[in-house]
């Protein structure tokens, strides 16, 4: 989490060859091994404004693609969930190491308010 004035900004940049296999898709750690608080109860209960989202190139150094998420937005669309005919599309990983994650599907939230404020 990167502290600038009067905001919180998440980062997360996925290793090389993930944007090919799930090119509009973004995750957050919902449980770790530790049983420490994960990212995604953090961004659920608040924490955070934004949050970069990005695959980096094949180079590991370069990006493939990202995204600039408005959390606000992420945590509207998570309330209404359900509301109207409107579902988001996510569904949950398990490592070997017993990390879970739950991904998100970009393309399946709601346009108001809008999720990616920012693309590249």
């Amino acid at each position: 989490m990167l502290d600038a004035k009067g905001m919180r900004v998440a980062a997360r940049v996925r290793r090389p060859g993930y944007s090919m296999l799930y090119p509009n898709q973004f995750n957050f750690r919902a449980q770790v091994p530790s049983g420490a608080e994960a990212e995604l109860s953090k961004i659920v209960n608040g924490y955070g404004d934004w949050m970069f989202y990005g695959h980096a190139g094949i180079d590991g150094l370069s990006l493939q693609n990202w995204w600039l998420i408005d959390l606000r937005a992420f945590r509207a669309a998570l309330i209404r969930h359900g509301a109207n005919g409107s579902f988001i599309r996510m569904g949950d990983k398990r490592t070997p190491d017993g990390t879970c994650f739950k991904w998100f599907d970009i393309r399946s939230f709601p346009d108001d308010p809008p999720l990616v404020v920012a693309r590249g």
